[in-house]
């Protein structure tokens, strides 16, 4: 992906004052500068232009700028942020109409709406969250970013980062371990936090759990008045959060000991087992090496499988790729067992989407059709 172009936060003078609608989403809104380019937006019903409010950006990776909007609306009402949500950004394909959108969205919201040039946030997911990644870091402009399901172009990308991340992946997500690599990599504000699913935006109360956290990022960065209600809110919420394996319950209280550091006096939790903690840790650990390792030797079994002078049945490619074997791993309550499904997701999305896009390409439409029907039966 190319990095963005350096994005002003004033590239023109603001636009004449208009009316727009509050407390619903408005699907289309063409950009003044480049009016082929629209974004959804939803205005909290409180909403006036005589004060300044925080905005986030939202890039969904198929052009579905109201569906992106409508899960960030509960609670962009509930904690005051104007949405904005373009209709044009994509994912598997040129980078040139992201950066199109790009340029004409970003400004234009800026123009249109009170924003708080202190509190201008980034989300997407999947390739928007490579998108809102990538805005974050040209402009610096961007206070935070919520990505889900993202991943880094490169380890460095994560180096020097200054603005607050908040990711989310799902469980069987075949971008899961992308996205805790950059949790890993991260030395600026970061929380991780994993959801039951695939790939696919966080769930609503999820989103809503990102952008509270952010509140709070604001507050310790000054960029907004301390709320000690809402801390309090907050912080009853994340205790009240249980469930998961003596490491899921550590890291838990680990990440909200980090959020409300300086905020708020977090009650010590029961002494966590080290012994346990450390053997849970190992598990993991195999577990993500299995992952890898089976992604390793998928390309070379793809590649053998299309090479092949004489072209074997579909179904030889799923025995190259160990697909029973992984199926019956799969049904593991284990950290195993949640790797071999994140890798029969990857196997799935390769040939239920990649391979036939490129062997359609190249003529062999029955054969493409043969792969999807494939990777249906993975699933």
């Amino acid at each position: 992906m190319k990095r963005i172009f350096l994005l002003l936060l004033l590239l023109a003078a603001p636009l004449a004052a208009e009316e727009y609608e509050r407390g619903k989403i408005v699907d289309r809104l063409a950009c003044a500068g480049d009016p082929s380019q629209t974004y959804a937006y939803y205005l909290p019903a409180a909403y006036t232009a005589d004060r300044r409010w925080p905005i986030v950006y939202v890039f969904d990776p198929r052009q579905r700028g109201a569906f992106a909007a409508e899960l960030f609306r509960d609670a962009a009402e509930e904690y005051g942020w104007i949405v904005v949500s373009s209709n044009d950004t994509r994912s598997d394909g040129p980078w040139e109409p992201n950066e199109k959108a790009l340029r004409a969205m970003w400004p234009d919201a800026q123009r249109r709406f009170a924003v708080d040039p202190r509190r201008i946030y980034a989300s997407g997911f999947s390739g928007g969250a490579m998108l809102a990644w990538s805005l974050a870091r040209s402009t610096r402009a961007v206070a935070g970013v919520i990505g889900c399901s993202g991943r880094l172009e490169s380890p460095g990308d994560a180096d020097g980062v200054a603005f607050d991340w908040f990711g989310t992946a799902g469980d069987t997500d075949f971008n899961y371990l992308e996205t805790r690599a950059i949790d890993d990599r991260l030395t600026a504000n970061h929380r991780f936090e994993s959801f039951a699913g695939g790939h696919r935006w966080a769930p609503r109360e999820l989103l809503r759990q990102a952008m509270g956290w952010m509140e709070l990022q604001a507050m310790r960065r000054g960029a907004r008045p301390r709320d000690e209600a809402l801390i309090a809110k907050l912080l009853r919420e994340e205790l009240a959060v249980t469930g998961g394996d003596e490491l899921a319950v550590s890291r838990r209280r680990e990440a909200i000991a980090r959020t409300f550091a300086g905020l708020a006096e977090v009650p010590a939790g029961a002494a966590a087992d080290t012994k346990v903690i450390n053997r849970l840790k190992k598990d993991e650990q195999r577990a993500f090496d299995f992952e890898r390792g089976h992604r390793a030797r998928m390309p070379g079994a793809m590649n053998d499988f299309l090479a092949a002078r004489d072209r074997q049945p579909p179904t030889t490619l799923l025995a190259s790729l160990q697909v029973p074997a992984l199926k019956r791993i799969a049904a593991e309550s284990t950290y195993r067992g949640a790797a071999a499904r994140r890798v029969l997701a990857v196997i799935k999305v390769q040939l239920g989407f990649y391979l036939p896009q490129d062997l359609r390409g190249r003529g062999e439409a029955r054969l493409a059709a043969d792969l999807e029907a494939l990777a249906q039966e993975i699933q």
